[in-house]
């Protein structure tokens, strides 16, 4: 079905109650989303869980980066979730390739989302990294106490250099820089929107 024959408010109308379980229709699907586009506006990704300082050292970093967060699910499941709009996402809450959207985007049941589903399996957020590392301190001390000393070894200040032999100074090397990236954020705003095709 085309993005443009498909319209979620003239067809997201029920003869009967949603079902709790078992499959649903694409129309039932677009009765429980009417009106939300939450799940097309961020990634999560299922990471490993730590257990070694530097693995929460990398954790840290990320949660210091702006729309990146944590969140920690029964079962010492972690995950990442970057907040992160979907380009086929359109301006008035359609998506640009309906009917040939991904598999994942097709079995996803809007039953579970986090405007309805159960979140008493989520224990813990992150959205700073400070954050996590009170966490840790007040959940983990052990594992705290390791972070710490690990952290602060590697700050520690690092021995004077011995003093080179007498000798000529060995060759410098000049690397040429590249220009820097460009947010993406600032691209999408400057990315013209596709021209929509019109049937003939």
């Amino acid at each position: 079905m085309a993005t443009d024959d498909f319209d979620p408010a003239a067809n997201a109308t029920l003869s009967a109650p949603i079902p709790s379980r078992g499959p649903l229709t694409p129309v039932q699907n677009m009765a429980l989303c009417r009106g939300c586009t939450r799940c097309c506006t961020y990634v999560a990704v299922e990471v490993d869980a730590p257990d070694l300082p530097w693995l929460y050292d990398q954790y840290v970093w990320m949660l210091d980066h702006r729309g990146v967060w944590m969140y920690v699910e029964k079962g010492n499941r972690w995950f990442v979730q970057f907040e992160t709009v979907c380009e086929q996402l359109e301006d008035d809450g359609r998506c640009r390739v309906y009917g040939r959207h991904p598999v994942l985007c097709k079995e996803y049941d809007a039953r579970s989302c986090e405007r309805r589903g159960d979140m008493g399996q989520v224990r813990a957020r992150f959205h700073r990294g400070e954050e996590l590392v009170r966490w840790l301190e007040v959940q983990r001390p052990v594992h705290y106490r390791r972070y710490r000393a690990w952290f602060e070894r590697a700050h520690a200040p690092r021995p004077a250099a011995s003093a080179r032999p007498a000798g000529p100074e060995p060759p410098l090397e000049r690397y040429a820089m590249p220009e820097p990236p460009v947010s993406p954020l600032i691209l999408r705003k400057a990315r013209p929107r596709a021209a929509t095709l019109q049937k003939a």
